[in-house]
């Protein structure tokens, strides 16, 4: 008595990951899709957060273009009162990312709202996935939005020191130009927006530290100005290992005035790095801490000093020997003991360097 085999065709349901006869895994890119969306919103809000709800919920409101279809279940974005809050930060943002220092001030006000508002607009828009994927889609969308932030705030600031304000506008205006591109990408082409933010996450790695660097100026010169606000006057007081290094490096003078400063870029080796500028007889000693350590450049004789008001950060110009200009950032606070001190000088006979 013979058994007939079943030659019925087997069905397969593709799933997320299933095992193929050979053993190999299989993945189903759709299910990657919103971690792509992910990567492409914080990359976005990164840059213009306001912009991206307010283009977001546009989109969603009036369905100008064909938008992916998670994306179709959100409406809170679409709510009219979003709209048009989102739309008044937008034109105040628009206009504040083209005013030297005030962009900066800007950003630095925006160093933690930019990744916060990434990953909740990460997870409205992708809030259909599992849990446990949108709580890592949720530090996706905020991580990359935090690092994009603070590349963005890094250039921003190397861009202030510029003499003439058209390089801040056509910086702006690019930024402007990338995120219409980066948005559209987003919507239709989320993979190749996806590519380019790893891309950009790659690049920003091997500058992990100057970038560092920059924010880290760009917050310390904010906190100073605001408490110069509040009357604070910001000068700094030596601390008993900068003192040892001027007894024995500085023959035991007594400094007539420190400042709390960020170097510039003619301070090789130093650019962006915050510390105290020491004016000890007619020298000037530069300390900064790197990793724990203190660090100190001699600027050497100083023949004048110049004090300049800025918006974020005055300016602060020590003229040495040959007329050698080293400029730095002078923290909010500070212009009038520095002013008082150029004119002490000023008034003063040359003094002998040692």
């Amino acid at each position: 008595m013979s058994r007939e085999l079943s030659h019925d065709p087997v069905r397969f349901t593709p799933t997320t990951i299933g095992e193929t006869e050979r053993g190999r895994t299989l993945v189903d890119m759709g299910s990657l899709l919103p971690a792509a969306s992910a990567l492409g919103l914080g990359m976005l809000a990164g840059v213009r957060l306001y912009a991206t709800v307010f283009v977001v919920g546009l989109l969603l409101r009036f369905h100008w273009i064909a938008l992916p279809s998670d994306w179709r279940t959100v409406s809170a974005l679409a709510d009219t009162r979003v709209l048009i809050l989102a739309g008044i930060a937008c034109v105040i943002e628009f206009i504040a990312d083209k005013i030297p220092w005030l962009d900066s001030a800007w950003d630095g006000l925006h160093t933690f709202i930019r990744p916060i508002g990434a990953a909740l607009l990460a997870s409205s828009l992708l809030a259909h996935v599992d849990p446990v994927y949108q709580v890592l889609l949720f530090l996706l969308a905020g991580g990359v939005a935090l690092t994009q932030h603070s590349a963005k705030a890094a250039v921003r600031l190397a861009v202030n020191h510029s003499p003439e304000p058209i390089s801040n506008v056509t910086i702006s205006l690019i930024e402007d130009a990338a995120f219409a591109g980066g948005m559209y990408l987003l919507v239709k082409h989320p993979w190749v927006m996806a590519g380019i933010s790893l891309a950009l996450l790659l690049s920003f790695a091997l500058l992990a530290r100057p970038i560092y660097r920059a924010v880290r100026a760009d917050w310390k010169a904010l906190g100073a100005r605001l408490r110069s606000w509040m009357g604070e006057s910001g000068l700094p007081k030596l601390d008993s290992a900068q003192q040892a290094w001027l007894v024995e490096h500085g023959a035991g003078q007594t400094p007539s005035r420190c400042f709390a400063v960020v170097a510039t870029a003619e301070m090789k080796g130093f650019r962006n790095a915050v510390g105290t500028l020491c004016l000890a007889g007619n020298e000037a000693v530069f300390f900064t801490r790197r990793w724990g350590r203190l660090l100190a450049r001699e600027l050497g004789p100083v023949l004048a000093i110049e004090a300049r008001m800025g918006f974020l950060v005055d300016e602060l110009v020590v003229v040495g020997a040959g007329g050698v200009r080293q400029r730095f950032d002078l923290l909010g606070g500070q212009l009038k003991a520095a002013r008082e001190e150029a004119q002490r000088r000023a008034a003063l006979p040359a003094l002998p360097h040692r």
